[in-house]
């Protein structure tokens, strides 16, 4: 867990000249430590100003402790999320559990062939596939984005309150939208979410080059803001394997195994998982139920 001292010091290595750092405040808590505003606030404050503040305190009021979850968030957009949440749900539902998917918005979303529709049916299709997602925009852009493209918004409130129809399961399988600090609306930002749910996070990133940096990124910046990381899983998002011949040290499927064993000994603490293109199962197989915690009661 980080102190805000600590953040200071990471930030104000990053800054060049002329750049103005965070004012962070003497007084301020440890960033893991904050009740009722981000976990984000004294970066948040120093780019937008205190009024943008995430407000923690909302809803919903429904008792939280009825189901668990886990968070699934990736490093970027397009990195196979979805591919990993239906691999966990499926899991979870052979192995007997009442699931629930939850995507608290999506963007991209077409009739007949959708992220929530597709998290639905791995879940065996349980209640409404409205439930899924309850707030759905068509362009495939950020959500703000598709949203306003709609001439709509994205409803923050109705980010924590559509979870509330499937409390009564006993897992919850969270998808996010974009990267763990990709904005799902204009005050709030994954990150927020899985902190206000109290989930743990599990870090999805694409099978391609670059896939140590981006994950040793996300796991460290989520850890830093007090989010707890569960797990990672990398997935391959096209096949990769046939591309090349893998006795190639620079071919993608050497690049990729290479990776998997660098993470594994930087990360030891974590499940790392791999899911293979078209796959339906994440090896080696790692037990979600074990990682899940439950909801946390507002």
């Amino acid at each position: 867990m980080f102190s805000s001292d600590r953040i200071r010091e990471s930030v104000l290595m990053g800054c060049g000249k002329g750049e103005k750092p965070p004012d962070f405040k003497k007084s301020e808590p440890a960033v893991g430590k904050v009740e009722n505003r981000s976990q984000l606030a004294p970066i948040l404050d120093w780019q937008f100003g205190p009024d943008k503040w995430i407000d923690l305190t909302g809803q919903p009021t429904e008792e939280l402790k009825m189901a668990a979850g886990i968070y699934i968030a990736g490093t970027d957009t397009d990195v196979g999320k979805t591919a990993v949440a239906m691999a966990v749900l499926r899991q979870l539902v052979t192995a007997g559990n009442d699931c629930r998917a939850y995507k608290p918005v999506a963007s991209g979303v077409l009739p007949g062939h959708s992220d929530p529709e597709q998290l639905w049916q791995a879940a065996g299709c349980p209640g409404l596939l409205a439930e899924v997602c309850p707030q759905v925009f068509q362009a495939a852009i950020a959500p703000e984005q598709a949203a306003r493209a709609e001439g709509r918004r994205v409803d923050e409130r109705l980010l924590r309150q559509g979870i509330v129809p499937h409390l009564a399961s006993d897992l919850i399988v969270v998808e996010g939208a974009g990267g763990l600090f990709s904005p799902l609306g204009p005050g709030i930002l994954n990150a927020d979410l899985a902190h206000d749910f109290g989930l743990p996070v599990v870090v999805v990133d694409a099978a391609r080059l670059g896939l140590i940096g981006r994950t040793l990124a996300t796991v460290t910046a989520a850890r830093a803001v007090g989010l707890t990381v569960a797990a990672i899983v990398i997935s391959e998002t096209a096949a990769v394997a046939a591309t090349e011949p893998p006795d190639r040290p620079d071919s993608p499927a050497a690049i990729v195994a290479a990776s998997l064993a660098d993470l594994r000994r930087r990360l030891p603490e974590l499940p790392i998982g791999w899911l293979g293109h078209r796959a339906d199962q994440i090896e080696p197989a790692i037990n979600w139920g074990s990682l899940a915690a439950p909801l946390r009661q507002r």
